[in-house]
């Protein structure tokens, strides 16, 4: 470690409930111990030799070994999503690993950063995480973050890559970090911000962003360990220490393994029969359709009878006193049958399967 200063805060115990909470941002680890009350009873700082994820992994081991308290929970924040996966599949529990590998939580940098400022906001709403390094430089990875101060839920992010834009007490820098800050998700409806990081308290970046933003900023208590302490809250989470057996691990790598091999008997055992069986070769199926002679049935109707009566009326006037009516009636009657012809053609289909085996030939290559 090329350089570590500690400090220790009054307040606290090494009661059972202690948490060490770790942030990793390009070559610098933080840590906090956090007591039982919450308050932060140690820190330490240290500047890495260089951002591999090999040297922070080499730093935490230092950490936890010398800390002077009984931790529960280990909770570590990444900058960059390469250490984080580097450090979760390091940090895992198992066989002849350290006990406390059982303890360790790894989370990314935005979650950790938005526990903190979802304390130290002003006022609710969309607030805006802003991390800078010792240099006021945004740091690397996903140092913006969007959130509801209400939830603690984070809306959108903005990454930024190493030494880039600038430090923003440049009123050009300020002004790239504030477009990306309204760039990412929920930017426009942010209504305060919210400055991490050791470069949060270099001279003029509240100002600059301030004027920048057009939005109240606010820098966070001890801002150089703030993703330490997000990182420590986050650890005591339910579920954020996932336990998984070793042996169950053990176990379904064998059974994939076993299952491989049992795949590699069958092929093996099907390549060996078919060198020594003789090759059948492809049944040919041959389908005869047969037609019937088309045959025609008739149908007739019963018969039809239709009744038809006509009145017809006649009237005769004879005098004026005498008067006659008379009627005639006429029936007709109208049959009528109805022929329907329907011509049936069934059709049968007879298949017929000739088999040819040829004995004694080998099969190609």
């Amino acid at each position: 470690m090329a350089e570590t200063r500690s400090a220790q805060y009054g307040g606290g115990s090494s009661s059972d409930g202690s948490v060490l909470g770790i942030s990793v941002v390009e070559d610098r680890v933080a840590s906090v111990v956090r007591g039982a009350d919450g308050d932060i009873i140690a820190s330490n700082l240290v500047d890495l030799p260089d951002p591999s994820a090999q040297s922070a992994e080499n730093a935490i081991h230092e950490l936890v070994d010398s800390v002077p308290y009984e931790i529960n929970r280990i909770g570590v924040a990444c900058a960059r999503p390469a250490t984080q996966s580097y450090l979760q599949a390091n940090l895992a529990p198992g066989t002849s690993r350290p006990a406390w590998y059982d303890k360790v939580a790894v989370t990314d940098m935005p979650a950790a950063l938005a526990e903190v400022a979802r304390t130290a906001a002003s006022g609710t709403g969309i607030v805006a995480a802003i991390d800078l390094d010792r240099d006021a430089v945004p740091s690397p990875g996903s140092s913006v973050v969007n959130l509801d101060s209400a939830t603690g839920e984070v809306l959108g992010t903005a990454e930024f890559a190493y030494g880039s834009p600038g430090p923003v007490t440049d009123p050009a820098h300020a002004g790239a970090v504030a477009d990306a800050v309204m760039a990412a998700p929920g930017g426009s409806a942010v209504t305060s911000v919210v400055l991490t990081g050791p470069g949060a308290e270099v001279a003029g970046t509240s100002a600059a962003l301030e004027y920048a933003l057009a939005r109240p900023v606010t820098v966070v208590d001890q801002p150089a360990l703030a993703a330490a302490v997000g990182a420590a809250v986050l650890a005591l989470r339910p579920g954020a220490v996932v336990r998984t057996p070793s042996t169950r691990r053990w176990w379904l790598i064998g059974a994939a393994m076993a299952a491989a091999l049992a795949l590699g008997a069958i092929a093996a055992s099907a390549v060996f029969a078919g060198v020594d069986a003789t090759e059948e070769e492809p049944t040919p199926t041959t389908t005869v359709t047969e037609t019937a002679e088309a045959s025609t049935v008739t149908r007739t109707a019963a018969p039809v009878t239709e009744v038809r009566t006509r009145v017809a009326t006649t009237t005769v006037t004879e005098s004026r006193d005498a008067a006659s009516t008379t009627t005639e009636t006429e029936t007709e009657t109208e049959t009528s049958t109805e022929t329907e012809t329907v011509t049936e053609q069934p059709t049968e289909t007879v298949t017929e399967t000739t088999t040819v085996s040829v004995a004694g030939q080998t099969p190609g290559p």
